[in-house]
């Protein structure tokens, strides 16, 4: 069996992989804010051990947010994490005598999405993960595009507007300004402030600002937040758009906290990208991550082959 570790900045998610893909064993720990980089690894390494004594692990693999050098097992730096070019790889095999391996997270969920989802019966893919940020996993061939230091699929940066926004990539004009679960959460509180009479307003007012505010408010006939998604999704589709004309995979997959909204995210999202090459929402939903963190490693050997 193999152990799939899913690191967020809320919380770490735990899962036993049987040999047809399916969670025999789940477990999570609570991210706790201001946590030292030792007392997380600690914590986390605990877990695997203890996982490692119920069941016959044979591997480990962690997919986390932010830069990874896979080929040297470190996290080189994760926003809402304490990890600054911390070897994750090397300290779980040390504490569990288990091999281990790291990923970006949404790489991960691309291989999970490939082995067991949307991407079961395809060759090509390209998995887009709409959180915080936005991140992305590429597949080609039925196997996952790694790139030469693989850290290949940081598509959050790719530029949507040369004149844009400052990103904290160094970057003007990220996708991720534009399209991602935050970037929405701004523009939702932005238009609730100018339209202080809107059933928007009123939503955020009584429940807060969130990624399904603008949603909840369109679905009650708010015109405001209506006009909030429709730009919203112009510069989702913009991205996606151009993510279609360079791959053209035989599906793109979203995942992320924002998929949950399903086909009310999806059917206007389709409408204005109006392209032949399918959008589907991810399959294993929140899932994905940690079954693609347990074949990492064999993901990883077949990519190189």
């Amino acid at each position: 069996m193999l152990l799939g570790v899913d690191i967020g900045g809320t919380s770490v998610k735990f899962g036993v992989v049987d040999e047809k893909f399916n969670i025999v064993h789940r477990s999570n720990l609570r991210t706790e804010k201001g946590i030292s980089e030792k007392d997380f690894l600690a914590a986390v390494a605990a877990e695997c051990a203890a996982v490692a004594k119920e069941y016959p692990i044979e591997r480990i693999g962690a997919g986390s947010p932010g830069y990874v050098d896979m080929d040297a097992g470190v996290i080189k730096m994760a926003v809402n994490l304490p990890f600054r070019d911390t070897p994750v790889a090397k300290y779980i095999s040390d504490a569990t005598g288990i091999p281990t391996v790291v990923g970006n997270d949404a790489t991960c969920a691309a291989i999970g999405e490939l082995y067991a989802g949307l991407g079961a019966g395809v060759r090509n893919m390209v998995f887009v993960t709409i959180g915080t940020g936005i991140g992305g996993g590429i597949v080609i061939d039925r196997k996952i595009y790694l790139g030469t230091r693989g850290d290949a699929g940081e598509i959050g940066h790719i530029c949507v507007n040369v004149d844009g926004e400052q990103c904290g990539c160094g970057r003007r004009g990220c996708w991720e300004l534009y399209a991602s679960v935050t970037a929405l959460k701004k523009r939702t509180a932005r238009a609730a402030k100018a339209h202080p009479n809107s059933i928007l307003a009123r939503q955020v007012e009584q429940e807060g600002v969130s990624g399904r505010t603008a949603f909840n408010a369109a679905r009650m006939g708010c015109k405001v937040a209506q006009l909030v998604l429709d730009r919203y999704l112009d510069y989702l589709a913009v991205g996606i758009g151009n993510l279609i004309c360079i791959f053209r995979p035989d599906v793109v997959a979203l995942g992320g906290g924002l998929s949950g909204e399903g086909d009310g995210l999806l059917k206007p999202l389709c409408a204005k990208l109006n392209s032949d090459i399918p959008v589907e929402i991810s399959k294993l939903k929140n899932d994905a991550g940690m079954i693609g963190a347990a074949m990492l490693h064999r993901s990883i050997e077949e990519a190189k082959k």
